[in-house]
């Protein structure tokens, strides 16, 4: 399950400016409220679309709460967002998904900014140093699974790491070793469910050219104003972050200042072992302001509905009133922070201009270039239930390719053999028949050849809705295990 949202915000689609909802969770390490669950960021997130509109879809929905979740478990942000029509964002669902496409570019954009800014500060050394075991320790527990319980491998070629359901101890330690080595690389998780699964097929392979607008905006375009928040935004979190993380270290110091004052008393082993000891950590419970609201989730999570009205004062004040769209002023622009201290350092990307307590600018706020924005992202796709077959041709029906051209692999999805990729689908879909998605999983695969980038697992009993419990727990360890990988 999903907690609540660190950021709920409304940003305008690229398409024609449609309002749209955008909820953003950080993971613990952002969010810590203890010592032990400091650790470090390693610019990871993840974005999850939603089913279709029109039959009720929307970012509330219970498969993307419990795939989202499982997702931000693995230290990722994790954004969700409601397409046009869907839940409070204006507009209406398209025939063709050409313009939810564009909705889901427009969060991709606002994504890759604010973790691009989002930084947490360095925290050396490590207050917690987790022990390590050898076989001869007594504390050594083997956790490997008995073959009866472990989770059938997913269907992929010439992957060792699903050979065998359970694995040695080195083996084990290798994959771990080149686990590691992956981890540390930023990662851009596009990830869909039903008629989210079939916009996200349907997006540009290349992210630099989905991001090349947003690097020289016009002022006052759509493009411009999700920079803008994104970047405001991640300023405001890092002041949060950076204080939260500072009181939290700073009471761990004050705490472990004492327990080595009691330790140098206790001289004898046996009044140690005797002794309950002073607990490092755990006790602390410094929330971040945006959990301790109690707003309706609907409402932004850090600020009064007469604080968002002013911030949106102060952001259309930024560009001239002539160059904003008519449909931008009912935006529910909220911009983010309000709470933002005029002292702060100023941001690289952003022209700064005095202004005075009317919030008036003198000048409009443009953004600049940042070279190399996703240079070191590295992409990968996770697709639920995806609507391939009859329910596809929605986004190709006024297209001129013949059947036999929609029939091959489509350059959209020659992305899914260059990137990891997980499709997970059941046999018992009622939307699309379990042979037409064999046939796509086969068309990848062989796509793919040697290099195993694309995987995917077809689950016993499972519907297109994952009512079944004993599916639904076979999807949630599949997502969990492909994260891991990444």
């Amino acid at each position: 399950m999903l907690p609540s949202p660190v950021l709920s915000f409304t940003i305008p689609s690229i398409h024609d400016n449609t309002p749209l909802e955008c909820r953003i969770y950080h993971p613990t390490c952002l969010t810590p409220t203890a010592v032990s669950q400091l650790a470090d960021w390693h610019k990871k997130a993840a974005i999850v679309a939603h089913p279709y509109a029109p039959l009720g879809g929307s970012y509330d929905d219970p498969v993307v709460d419990l795939v989202a979740g499982t997702i931000l478990k693995q230290g990722f942000i994790v954004g969700t967002f409601n397409f046009r029509g869907a839940g409070s964002s204006k507009g209406r669902t398209s025939w063709q998904s050409k313009a939810e496409q564009n909705d889901y570019i427009s969060f991709i954009g606002f994504v890759v900014y604010y973790i691009s800014l989002l930084s947490i500060p360095p925290i050396s050394p490590k207050p917690i140093e987790q022990p390590h075991f050898t076989r001869s320790e007594p504390e050594f527990h083997d956790l490997t699974p008995v073959p009866s319980q472990a989770l059938p491998p997913p269907h992929t070629r010439n992957d060792s790491r699903y050979l065998s359901p359970t694995l040695s101890l080195s083996s084990g330690t290798a994959r771990k070793e080149t686990q590691n080595a992956q981890n540390l690389e930023p990662r851009l998780l596009l990830a869909g469910y039903s008629y989210g699964a079939l916009v996200t097929s349907c997006l540009p392979a290349i992210l630099t050219s989905m991001l090349a607008p947003f690097q020289n905006p016009q002022p006052g375009s759509a493009h411009a104003e999700i920079r803008l928040r994104a970047e405001c935004l991640a300023r405001q979190q890092n002041q949060i972050i950076d204080t939260q993380i500072s009181s939290l270290l700073q009471a761990y110091r004050h705490r472990r200042g004492r327990s080595q004052q009691i330790n140098d008393m206790l001289s004898s082993p046996r009044s140690r072992k005797t002794s309950g000891g002073v607990r490092m950590g755990g006790e602390e419970d410094l929330r971040r302001a945006s959990h301790d609201s109690h707003l309706s989730r609907h409402s932004f999570s850090m600020e009064t509905r007469e604080t968002v009205r002013r911030s949106v004062d102060r952001v259309r004040s930024i560009t001239r009133s002539s160059r904003f769209s008519p449909k931008r002023h009912n935006s529910h622009g909220s911009f983010g922070s309000s709470h933002m201290s005029k002292g702060n350092g100023s941001d690289p990307s952003i022209d700064q201009e005095p202004y005075d307590e009317g919030n008036k600018f003198p000048d409009e706020k443009t953004v600049k270039e940042i070279p190399g924005i996703a240079q070191d992202l590295k992409m990968a796709y996770l697709l639920v239930s995806p609507l391939q077959g009859w329910i596809n041709n929605l986004a190709t029906m006024f297209s001129l390719k013949s059947h036999r051209e929609r029939d091959l692999l489509g350059e959209n999805d020659m992305k899914f053999t260059v990137d990891p990729t997980l499709a997970l689908f059941g046999d018992d879909d009622i939307f699309v028949g379990v042979k037409k998605l064999r046939a796509w999983v086969e068309k990848l695969e062989n796509a793919a050849g040697e290099d195993v980038t694309f995987r995917h697992r077809e689950v016993s009993g499972a519907g297109h809705f994952w009512h079944d419990h004993d599916a639904v727990k076979v999807l949630l360890e599949e997502v969990r295990a492909f994260v891991a990988t990444l």
